[in-house]
């Protein structure tokens, strides 16, 4: 299939709502190609704009003639250039690519709002090598799915329009158009993965297997069919095991489900959190650590980002919790939000006859503290005194969570314990003006 303006304008017209593209350009052969073809469209077309943008890595030396070069043909095209400077210098252990990548992509999904495109220039080669990269690390479906064409991205969508072109279909492209680009050289480093098979593995393949690159292609479409069929069955097995909290599961409904069910709705489930998945170890750690561990045991299997934690028959997962100190104080006068770092945010709406009596606000002697151990108090209405260990076990609050559960203190009197109760003499009667306390958890 040759690349061609047309064949561009017709893979787009499905896109008729989108009102602005704005092409990921750093430069090199494929976007180039990929920004000048825009380029023509957009000059037909009245019913969107077009932009660019180029993220500066400041990881080579090159870096800033790349910047440069992008500017220069965007003003050639007279494309407006959105120029990105990210520290991408990965920290021990994470890779150069993975890292700067992720920030790359968080760069320009700040950019994406509703009824705007991404584009970026992936192509055909490009999704045969990420295949190969998926099966030598022992990928699961959505790694072998490689890059959908299409996907949600920030408040709108990410499209690769090349995918059913590969990268000398691009170049005699560039060659008939007389394009200039910029060439990366350490697209010649083959100590990196995909340089190694680009430059080693598939040449070989493609001289013993001329259609390799087309087949492995068609294999990632295969793979995104059943990953789409996976993920429509993990939907439907989500509703029957959710909790009545959101972003909870009943274990004993998950282990209803048959083992290979359970994998896929967890990691399904995870996805939909916005959280990494495990490694086929850390799942067996799951099965075996936290799903079958016994009732008065607290479970927890952790992963880099990640925390999988059991309580009461309830299955959580959060990201990795911040560190917290919990003899810290701070004094709060109800007044404004109070954020405290590895716990949340509190803030308080003003209500009538209910919640904390609004008497107290601005007192200089409210604070914020945490448990200690030993705490006794007594909640409205309830008529007596209470061990606060008792309370939380009663209102079946996890454990992890209970000695970052912010405590209102009037001097070294409790007021209130944030999500749970307000203690007397403090609750507003019907009478008085009241304020509810508000506590939006935040634990990473």
């Amino acid at each position: 299939m040759t690349f061609s303006q047309t064949s561009l304008a017709q893979h787009l017209a499905a896109y008729s709502s989108i009102k602005q593209f704005r092409v990921a350009l750093s430069g090199g052969l494929d976007s180039s190609v990929l920004l000048h073809a825009m380029a023509a469209l957009r000059d037909r077309s009245q019913s969107w704009a077009l932009s660019a943008v180029h993220v500066h890595h400041g990881l080579h030396n090159e870096a800033d003639d790349w910047a440069q070069f992008c500017q220069e043909l965007c003003m050639q095209l007279q494309i407006p250039l959105e120029l990105i400077h990210v520290d991408a210098r990965p920290v021990t252990g994470e890779s150069p690519e993975a890292t700067a990548r992720a920030l790359r992509y968080a760069a320009m999904a700040e950019l994406i709002g509703a009824q705007d495109a991404l584009l970026t220039a992936h192509h055909q080669d490009d999704q045969a090598e990420t295949l190969l990269l998926q099966l030598m690390r022992g990928s699961g479906l959505p790694g072998l799915a490689a890059m959908p064409e299409q996907a949600s991205f920030s408040e709108g969508i990410l499209l690769r329009p090349l995918l059913n072109y590969g990268r000398q279909q691009l170049r005699d492209y560039a060659l008939q158009q007389q394009l200039d680009w910029v060439e990366d050289s350490s697209n010649d480093d083959t100590g990196y993965d995909r340089n190694f098979l680009r430059h080693e593995i598939m040449p070989e393949l493609t001289a013993r297997w001329p259609g390799v690159v087309t087949n492995l292609t068609r294999t990632s479409m295969h793979m995104a069919d059943a990953m789409s069929l996976l993920n429509e069955k993990a939907a439907q097995d989500l509703q029957r095991v959710s909790s009545t909290e959101p972003g909870i599961l009943n274990i004993a409904a998950l282990q209803q489900l048959s083992k290979a069910e359970q994998r896929n709705l967890l990691r399904y489930w995870l996805r939909e959190l916005g959280l990494a998945v495990p490694s086929h170890a850390q799942m067996q750690h799951i099965f075996s650590d936290v799903l079958q561990a016994a009732a008065d045991t607290e479970p927890c299997v952790k992963w880099p980002g990640v925390e999988l934690r059991a309580y009461r028959q309830r299955l959580y997962a959060f990201k990795t919790m911040a560190p917290f100190k919990p003899d810290s104080v701070s004094a709060w006068d109800l007044q404004s939000a109070l954020q405290l770092e590895g716990v949340g945010t509190l803030n308080v709406s003003q209500v009538q006859g209910q919640g904390i009596s609004a008497a107290l606000l601005g007192n200089e002697g409210l604070h914020i503290g945490f448990r200690q151990g030993g705490e006794r108090l007594r909640p409205a209405r309830r008529g007596h005194e209470h061990e606060l260990k008792k309370l939380f076990q009663e209102a079946a609050v996890p454990p992890w969570e209970r000695e970052r559960t912010p405590i209102l203190y009037l001097d070294a009197e409790i007021v209130a314990v944030a999500g749970l109760c307000v203690c007397e003499p403090f609750q507003a009667d019907a009478a008085q003006a009241g304020l509810l306390l508000h506590w939006q958890k935040h634990f990473d």
